[in-house]
């Protein structure tokens, strides 16, 4: 039976609907067939008179537009589902509990995000999920429509979607809730978590980094209170009155997503990190902590390419470093990454001593950051401390600042090039050079004495492998041969008549001296060269 006639004309209608004070005349046969709601919201009037007036008012997902739609369909007419409604007209069909349509529009919704993955579109999902705020949130999160849109979105991040961020793309990820933004970073599994840190970044830097944050249409800011999440602030339409969080907000949200995050954030560019840290800092957040290491390790992995690594200024990199140290106890465990932190150090002091940049107060909070005795070598900032003290300004500084500076060296770790440089200076106390000597001195006779220990334990295994196998202990061994010259008959002749005299040799080869064979191993500046030559040598014996 055509029921549109009845339908645009509300002829015989016995039930009145009211959506925002409009009023549509439908009759309560089509609408039983496909809706329960409307089966139960008549039979609580009670046995009231004819028409039925039912109000919805205000509470109707999509208001008069939407349900206007939803009457065509109960009554078999042709509506429109496209990417504009598809959100709305979902939530509809949940509230008037009418199956049928939700199966239909999930097939629909499906399908979209399905096209979107096969052509790594970012936008369109998230124009969905954009849909989903406000009135149709709650409905959003019943019929699964907000999970289905974050996976996608995820499966798009992972084949690299997020690497560029288009200009709507980002006006929508600011815009969007932290529960939601907390709820992408869980879907992903670690190996994959990078994917998603170009959203993340943005949000970040819109609500933490920067001042004033793009209007909102709907609460952003969700604090966790049991299983009921509250807005933080409320709505704002007008473009001039952005809203603002407190430094208590902001101190949630960035807690919140620096523990989801945990260490992927240490692959963020270092100079946004460091501003994100930086805030931390001002809001007396949790997770500074944890942002000293993610610092750390991105900087120990930071080279040319980084993010502005080799622009930094220099007041920063020093300001970083000391930063970074505050709170090595706790972030630095392992001594290879130590090491790492301190060859870094001494390459930017490095640096600055060739730009002839560094100050007497950048060197000591540099060299400062790591302990001495950590050190493998003292080499680099010594060369700087010789630099700095032989700087006319140098001459200003008290005793007590100089011996300050002269404290940060370990005279015992330089080597003797680095003592030839600064032997000259004489603002270095001749006592600390000569202290270094003696330190040097103390480390070479030290690796000639194991060079020997290594050389005798050598020379003994492969005795003890000639005699395993049967062979003869190793012992120098001499072979000769003689022969006697035989003199002419009468010694008056002995110039003409003397034979061919022969040549007997005795050769003599000698053993391996494992003592005295060190060229291979210590420097041949420090040993003398053996006159017999690397392995020994041969002589020869002429017996008449």
């Amino acid at each position: 039976m055509n029921y549109e006639k009845f339908r645009r004309s509300g002829e015989l209608s016995d039930i009145t609907v009211i959506v925002d004070k409009s009023e549509f005349k439908l009759h309560t046969f089509p609408l039983f067939t496909k809706s329960d709601f409307f089966k139960k919201a008549v039979a609580s009037l009670g046995s009231t008179s004819l028409p039925y007036v039912l109000r919805l008012d205000n509470d109707f997902p999509g208001g008069a537009q939407v349900f206007n739609q939803i009457a065509d369909y109960f009554y078999s007419l042709p509506i429109s589902i496209d990417q504009k409604n598809l959100v709305a007209l979902r939530s509809a069909a949940a509230f008037v509990q009418c199956d049928e349509l939700g199966i239909f529009i999930d097939k629909r919704f499906d399908e979209i995000l399905r096209l979107s993955r096969a052509r790594y579109d970012l936008t369109l999902p998230l124009v969905l999920l954009e849909q989903c705020l406000g009135e149709f949130e709650i409905w959003a999160k019943q019929t699964k429509m907000i999970d289905r849109c974050l996976q996608a979105i995820l499966d798009s991040l992972i084949r690299g979607a997020g690497l560029q961020l288009t200009k709507s793309d980002r006006e929508i990820i600011v815009r969007l809730p932290l529960e939601w933004i907390l709820q992408l970073i869980n879907l992903c599994s670690p190996e994959n978590r990078s994917a998603i840190l170009p959203i993340t970044k943005h949000f970040l830097s819109v609500w933490i980094l920067e001042q004033n944050p793009p209007t909102q249409n709907s609460s952003v800011i969700s604090t966790q209170n049991g299983n009921e999440h509250q807005s933080a602030f409320t709505p704002v339409q007008k473009k001039d009155d952005l809203p603002t969080l407190s430094n208590g907000e902001k101190r949630d949200l960035l807690d919140q997503i620096v523990k989801a995050l945990d260490t992927t954030l240490s692959l963020m560019p270092l100079t946004w990190l460091n501003s994100l840290y930086e805030k931390a800092m001002e809001f007396n957040c949790n997770c500074q902590g944890a942002l000293a290491a993610f610092l750390t390790q991105s900087l120990l992995h930071a080279n040319e390419i980084d993010d502005g690594i080799e622009h930094l200024p220099d007041d920063v990199m020093t300001t970083l470093l000391e930063r970074i140290t505050k709170h090595k106890d706790e972030q630095i465990k392992d001594p290879q990454t130590l090491a790492k932190l301190s060859t870094l150090i001494d390459t930017y002091v490095e640096q600055l001593r060739q730009r002839g940049t560094l100050t007497s107060e950048q060197f000591i909070k540099l060299a400062s950051c790591v302990p001495k005795e950590q050190r493998n070598s003292h080499d680099s900032l010594l060369l700087a401390l010789d630099e700095i003290l032989k700087n006319e300004k140098s001459t200003q500084l008290s005793d007590s600042e100089r011996e300050e500076l002269l404290n940060q060296i370990d005279f015992s770790r330089v080597n003797e090039d680095t003592i030839s440089i600064c032997k000259e200076n004489k603002l270095i106390p001749q006592k600390l050079i000569t202290e270094a000597s003696l330190s040097l001195c103390v480390k070479l006779r030290r690796q000639l004495d194991e060079a020997r220990n290594r050389l005798r334990v050598v020379e003994h295994e492969l005795s003890k492998t000639r005699v395993a196998s049967g062979l003869s202990t190793y012992r120098p061994r001499q072979y000769e041969t003689t022969s006697r010259i035989t003199p002419s008959r009468s010694r008056l002749t002995y110039t003409s008549a003397y034979e061919p005299a022969i040549t007997t040799s005795a050769y003599t080869y000698l053993k391996y001296d494992g003592e005295t064979d060190l060229d291979s191993i210590l420097p041949s500046r420090y040993l003398a060269t053996s006159a017999l030559g690397r392995y020994g040598g041969s002589y020869y014996n002429y017996r008449y």
